[in-house]
């Protein structure tokens, strides 16, 4: 049986360690990679060392989005090939049930279905040297264009995760071109991928935060746009929605509001000044990780109609609309996006990865593994 070097988890007190396991053979259904870069999220640690206490199936190999190319696939494969460049998804849906959802290597989520699938096949995530994935869940990637003509790197397509967790909110709202958005708090990973990604739908961006140093460096990195406006948050209601209605500049009011509270968040005053920033059939879409009860404002909510959206991830349309605007240079990465600091690690490295991670926690830097 061959064999390849994994960082499993034994226990979540424990660190991880990097053994030689058996490498997993393809099956119908789904095909084998070879991992090239695996990013690493800025509190993965907190989730290993059950900080976060997401489920997880251990022992285990954990993992995020990758970069891979293809080594072998299953009888039913018809598309794919080995050698080829692609996106690797973690986001594994159960096929009789797509509304049951687990993060591969991250999450095996509250339900027991979703559990189940990490419990079985989905089990080792991808700080390996290959991973298992649903065929679904693999996205070729233009190797011409994108290494070649726009001269990106492994390591700045996979940075794509940032945009795209945000873009399936916005997606699921349809902004549109012209539109305002606030995002908030917009200095984070995933602020920072909202930001970049809705100036690219064409949206103008009101990016609340409270460091202003932060929101100055966001201002920089897009500072050939005329479409982006920086709010700096006190904490106070009145006063950030007075300040969120004075960025907008107009008084049927801002059209979405992309709400990505962190759990160190525990009130309502931020989710409820950005929605009483929103017009009349504004829309608001919860994505961050409040763990707590919410205060809405109610009468506001109902005379203008505004409709509240959750969305936890994306789903595959989203991945292929976020691809194609990579590709076609509408969405910048790397250098171009902002990525101004990159770490590398190898697998036997992981440790000093995670630690890494999270200290570069804001936009601007990204670590990836390179196993």
């Amino acid at each position: 049986m061959s064999t390849h070097k994994a960082a499993v988890i034994h226990a979540r007190d424990k660190p991880l360690v990097v053994e030689q396991v058996p490498r997993p053979v393809a099956s119908t259904g789904d095909a084998i990679v070879r991992i090239l870069a695996a990013e690493i999220v800025p509190y993965m640690r907190e989730v290993i060392t059950n900080q976060r206490p997401y489920p997880l199936s251990i022992p285990m190999t954990p993992g995020n989005t990758a970069i891979a190319r293809i080594h072998e696939v299953g009888p039913d494969c018809v598309t794919l090939t080995p050698g080829q460049l692609v996106f690797c998804d973690i986001t594994i849906r159960a096929r009789d049930n797509p509304a049951v959802t687990m993060l591969y290597g991250v999450h095996g989520a509250i339900h027991p279905a979703a559990q189940k699938l990490m419990d079985g096949v989905w089990r080792n995530g991808t700080y390996a040297e290959y991973a298992r994935f649903p065929l679904e869940n693999l996205y070729p990637l233009d190797e011409d264009v994108l290494l070649g003509r726009l001269g990106y790197t492994i390591n700045d397509l996979c940075l794509m995760t940032a945009y795209l967790v945000p873009f399936g909110g916005l997606a699921e709202v349809d902004v549109k071109p012209g539109e305002v958005v606030i995002v908030a708090p917009a200095t984070g990973r995933f602020g920072g991928g909202a930001v970049g990604v809705a100036l690219a739908m064409g949206a103008t961006v009101i990016a609340a935060g409270r460091n202003r140093a932060a929101l100055d460096k966001l201002e920089r990195i897009h500072d050939t746009q005329q479409r982006l406006i920086t709010v700096q948050l006190t904490g106070d209601e009145s006063t950030d929605t007075e300040s969120f209605r004075a960025a907008v500049g107009r008084p049927e009011g801002a059209n979405v509001y992309l709400d990505l509270s962190p759990p160190t968040i525990q009130d309502s005053s931020l989710l409820v000044a950005g929605i009483r920033a929103l017009g009349s059939f504004g829309r608001c879409v919860l994505m961050g990780g409040h763990s707590g009860n919410l205060q809405l404002p109610y009468g506001e909510i109902m005379f203008k109609g505004i409709r509240i959206q959750g969305r936890f991830m994306y789903d595959r349309p989203h991945v292929l609309r976020l691809i194609r605007m990579v590709s076609s240079g509408l969405l910048l990465l790397g250098e171009r996006g902002g990525i101004t600091h990159i770490e590398e690690f190898g697998l036997e490295e992981i440790e000093g990865a995670l630690d890494a991670a999270g200290r570069l926690s804001g936009w601007g830097g990204q670590v990836v593994l390179k196993p």
